[in-house]
């Protein structure tokens, strides 16, 4: 149900008639020519694409909003390594028995599994204030409920239902495995980091639209989670001052670079290390989920590396 997205990718389905979608943006762009056009993102229980209304906007363009339901009728066609769908015609859908959840992408992965994944993780910890820290944050049973339905980004990476969850299970258990490869690494601190370095995107992204919230786009997920941990350290008052400084850098440091949106770059060898293990699980889960061809072996344009992936069969001669 609600997967018409996986057959336009899959089965090039052309022909798209009364389908529903979630608008997750809408925008009123300008085309080359200078007309405007409505661009669009629709989503599915099987993903994102791209949409773009180019006729008839005065009796198009006011009928639905981000966030609404439509139901629509054009065609699809691949533009630019990439799928998209030319509406013709859309109708908002008002009935109320839709459910919002059924039109979003979900983590492949059992979230309890995860969650327990998470314990796991935090119980592992030897620095008893570090997991005062962890548990003091975590055992909350609002902020966890909407950690682990909360995506991980709004496009690029894990970005779905548990996306937030699965890529912090990911960082931390690789935390753990190449903290004890390097020597002089103070491991518990660099699984904590994992842990916590994107705690922020709770309040960063919506979580039915996963666009960015007001607190996300004037503050953004780095400073939020920032904050927090500052807070809650200074209300348990049992982390030393250097242990809660080169924490709080490695929160503030993960996404390495300035350009990036990183406060600061790197300047521990936790931090240092830290930031390729979020980069190194960032851009491998949307490689490893690429959408493959299976004529052409190769997938559509991933977008956080800005590439196509090429994964032929198993069965090719590659893998003998």
């Amino acid at each position: 149900m609600y997967e018409c997205i996986k057959s336009i990718k899959e089965k090039k389905l052309q022909k798209i008639e009364n389908e529903v979608f979630l608008v997750s943006e809408k925008h009123i762009l300008k085309a080359r020519n200078g007309d405007d056009y409505v661009g669009l993102k629709l989503k599915d229980k099987s993903g994102v694409i791209d949409a773009k209304i180019w006729n008839n906007l005065l009796h198009l363009k006011d009928r639905f909003e981000e966030g609404d339901f439509i139901k629509i009728k054009g065609e699809s066609n691949y533009y630019n390594d990439n799928w998209q769908i030319i509406i013709k015609d859309v109708k908002k859908i008002t009935d109320n028995s839709l459910n919002k959840t059924d039109f979003l992408p979900s983590s492949n992965r059992d979230r309890e599994i995860m969650k327990n994944e998470l314990f796991t993780l935090i119980n592992g910890i030897k620095n008893q204030s570090l997991k005062k820290l962890l548990l003091s944050i975590f055992e909350d049973k609002e902020f966890l409920e909407k950690f682990c339905t909360a995506p991980a980004a709004k496009a690029m990476h894990h970005a779905y239902i548990g996306g937030l969850l699965e890529h912090t299970v990911s960082v931390g258990k690789l935390a753990k495995e190449i903290g004890e490869y390097y020597m002089d690494i103070d491991k518990d601190l660099l699984v904590s980091c994992a842990l916590l370095h994107d705690i922020g995107k709770v309040y960063e992204l919506d979580p039915v639209t996963f666009n960015y919230t007001t607190q996300g786009k004037l503050i953004g997920h780095i400073i939020i989670g920032y904050t927090i941990v500052q807070n809650k350290i200074e209300e348990l008052k049992t982390i030393s001052e250097e242990k809660k400084i080169n924490l709080l850098h490695c929160i503030l440091s993960h996404h390495g670079e300035y350009e990036y949106g990183s406060p600061k770059k790197p300047k521990t060898k936790e931090a240092v290390l830290f930031n390729l293990i979020d980069v190194l699980d960032s851009r491998m889960q949307p490689v490893l989920n690429a959408q493959i061809n299976n004529n052409s072996g190769w997938s559509d344009m991933v977008r956080i590396i800005g590439k196509s992936i090429y994964a032929p069969n198993k069965s090719n001669e590659l893998f003998k």
